[in-house]
């Protein structure tokens, strides 16, 4: 999955439809989510998470108990997050109906308190902006909404 978003460029300006991928059954640890910690990441700060690789609309990899630890964050600023969650999916959608895809849902992020709280004490900033990262997504390509989202918080 590393760099996926990046195997099919831009080449008129539009994003591509594919790959997609899809993050679910995301695990945060419960100490990130309160603003009770410093947020100095440890080396054993993971999240765990499923993913789906969509290479088209009928091609796709299940990935099943992948991890993102703290040393394997790239070291850059993710702002761009803030700015990313805030626009709805652009095009067709399953409105707010959550799944694996291929059709990505209204929203990039999960309706969820949880996930706003991660958000807002900044670890979730951490992790999501990682995650986009890794997966070859170009925060100065605004168009590009549609290939990434998370389906839900496990928990």
């Amino acid at each position: 999955m590393h760099n996926a978003l990046r195997h099919n460029l831009s080449t008129d300006g539009r994003a591509p439809e594919w790959p997609k991928v899809v993050i679910s059954n995301l695990q945060i640890p419960a100490d990130q989510m309160t603003l009770t910690r410093s947020l100095t990441l440890k080396a054993s700060d993971c999240i765990r998470f499923d993913a789906v690789l969509w290479h088209d609309a009928k091609r796709s990899e299940r990935f099943s108990n992948l991890s993102l630890c703290a040393p394997e964050l790239p070291k850059q600023s993710n702002n761009f997050v803030l700015t990313w969650k805030s626009f709805s999916i652009s095009g067709k959608t399953s409105g707010q109906v959550r799944s694996d895809g291929p059709i990505p849902p209204y929203s990039k992020l999960p309706d969820d308190p949880a996930m706003e709280r991660w958000l807002m004490n900044q670890f979730g900033l951490y992790y999501v902006g990682s995650l986009l990262t890794l997966v070859g997504y170009d925060p100065n390509f605004t168009g590009d909404d549609r290939r990434f989202w998370i389906r839900n918080i496990k928990g």
